[in-house]
């Protein structure tokens, strides 16, 4: 098969499922189905959040395989960046499941948002999922069997379509967050000590992983207009209502704070604005501060409303894209 053939039918949103041409000559080589697979995994990464006008997103996936012929896969993904619509970083390779046939297909996404960004996707459900800084979503080009599941390392709020007999579920590390059809955020970070879930309508079941008994997951049930929070390191659960502010950061991107400590604040500002807070005196983390912060915020100005906002007057300074907190000399 003609590789613009092959690219036309992908445009055109044919699968190995509905197309016996494609399966065909997907059979003839193993070549073949790698090729098909890094162009499947391209174009549905082209697509993503719809930012530009599809005939540019088309314009751009042929561009992408004019430079194909001659080149080496980094510098065909140096090329596609041009063209995507958001930055990503990473991606799985598509797997296949199903027999030598070749019949069934599974094509996994994976999309990182950058520090200091933010995003969208539209999954195959209808299921909407906005991502903050710093944030992975693993997730599959169709859903199959009995659950909706996709994987998230970061910041997300979902708006998922219901489908009483297909669960959407959200894996977070070894915990796990189940729905029908609602819309709630979620903050899981993997290196941090806290999972934190806000309902904002519907039913959600958060599954927190425990290593013995005979179950494996203790669950728990949260109302509309409330957020639960897991403590890794202690085990604990805090449940409260959602502040307004909650909306203010998904609507708007401005993150707003009471009586919270430097050193939270810090990595919080490491995300939104894509820099590295460095405390040359750690005592400076547990300061307390109230206020708010958007992302469109310039970091610079941010510092010095920080700086007069202290009580105790600190000093800092940047190189870079990192900034030293300490102490007045």
């Amino acid at each position: 098969m003609e590789k613009d053939k092959l690219i036309s039918l992908i445009i055109k949103n044919y699968s190995v499922n509905d197309c016996p041409e494609i399966l065909e000559w997907i059979n003839k080589a193993e070549d073949n189905k790698e090729e098909y697979i890094r162009y499947k995994n391209l174009w549905a990464l082209m697509q993503q959040g719809k930012e530009m006008p599809e005939e540019q997103i088309k314009d751009g996936f042929l561009k992408i395989r004019k430079n194909c012929k001659n080149t080496k896969r980094n510098s065909v993904l140096r090329s596609f960046m041009k063209y995507a619509a958001f930055v990503i970083l990473a991606l799985t390779c598509g797997y296949f499941i199903g027999n030598k046939d070749f019949i069934h297909e599974t094509t996994m996404n994976e999309i990182f948002v950058p520090k200091g960004n933010r995003s969208s996707v539209i999954l195959a459900d209808g299921t909407k999922v906005w991502l903050n800084n710093g944030t992975k979503l693993i997730y599959p080009d169709h859903f199959n069997g009995k659950e909706r599941n996709v994987k998230l390392d970061g910041e997300g709020f979902f708006e998922v379509a219901h489908d009483k007999r297909h669960p959407f579920i959200v894996n977070i590390g070894e915990n796990r967050i189940k729905v029908l059809g609602t819309s709630f955020a979620v903050v899981a970070y993997s290196e941090d000590n806290i999972v934190k879930t806000e309902l904002v309508s519907g039913k959600i079941q958060f599954d927190i992983y425990k290593t013995k008994g005979t179950n494996k997951f203790i669950s728990y049930q949260l109302e509309p207009s409330h957020s639960l929070v897991f403590d890794k390191k202690s085990g604990k659960i805090f449940e409260s209502k959602i502040q307004d502010s909650f909306y203010n950061y998904w609507e708007k991107g401005v993150y707003e704070f009471k009586d919270e400590t430097f050193g939270n604040l810090a990595k919080k500002i490491e995300r939104i604005y894509n820099v590295r807070m460095i405390f040359e005196d750690e005592a400076l983390k547990k300061r307390l501060f109230t206020g708010s912060l958007s992302i469109n915020d310039n970091i610079y100005t941010m510092m010095e409303v920080f700086q007069k906002a202290s009580k105790n007057f600190f000093k800092y300074t940047h190189e870079g894209n990192k900034i030293f907190i300490g102490e007045k000399y």
